[in-house]
């Protein structure tokens, strides 16, 4: 867990941005990962691969842009689970017996919500019981999908701060940078790491 603490706080860069309306118009956005301390808690961790992250870390944001204050990735410390999995459930609640048994996975029910995308009405859930015991998903609720994107935490972080484009493009569709009094938003060309690894989305 050291190393996954120092490789978040090795990285940093900065997004190359078009406006959405106008591909010629362009900005950077710098961006950072932020780490919280642990801290104690009451709650008790059965999961051995959360125990070990939040005995590490207290709470991590991922690619924190302090200009128009987006990320694109929270997971929260455990005591801020329950507010989550609330939210998490309106969503469910919309749907009707049929819709249940075609949109939620099966694993569905045996998870914890953990975190989100911020400002989006989107989630990170990981698996608690069965056979993907400790999976991390994201779930989307356009579409109502559920994307696996690591099978365990550590796994889903390192493959989160080094996006494949089409990751990098879910990202963009979710962070439009809009500050001040400028309704302008702005699409995600490219991300350029401080390593000099620059990842390019696909649309």
């Amino acid at each position: 867990m050291q190393k996954l603490i120092e490789e978040l706080n090795k990285q940093t860069g900065e997004f190359f941005c078009e406006a959405i309306d106008n591909k010629t118009d362009t900005k950077i956005v710098e961006f950072k990962h932020i780490i919280e301390p642990p801290y104690e808690s009451e709650i008790i961790l059965k999961d051995t691969t959360l125990k070990e992250f939040y005995s590490a870390i207290g709470s991590l944001t991922l690619f924190y842009c302090s200009n128009g204050e987006e990320a694109a990735f929270y997971i929260s410390h455990p005591s801020g689970w329950e507010l989550l999995e609330l939210a998490f459930d309106d969503w469910v609640d919309m749907l009707d017996e049929d819709e249940e048994k075609e949109y939620l996975p099966d694993w569905f029910g045996e998870h914890k919500v953990i975190g989100e995308i911020p400002l989006t009405g989107n989630y990170i859930l990981t698996v608690t019981e069965g056979n993907e015991k400790g999976a991390v998903y994201t779930f989307d609720h356009d579409g109502f999908e559920f994307e696996k994107l690591g099978d365990n935490i550590t796994e889903f972080i390192r493959t989160t701060i080094n996006p494949n484009s089409n990751i990098l493009t879910g990202m963009a569709s979710h962070m439009r940078f809009i500050s001040g009094n400028s309704y302008q938003q702005w699409w995600i060309k490219e991300l350029r790491h401080n390593s000099g690894d620059v990842v390019v989305t696909n649309l």
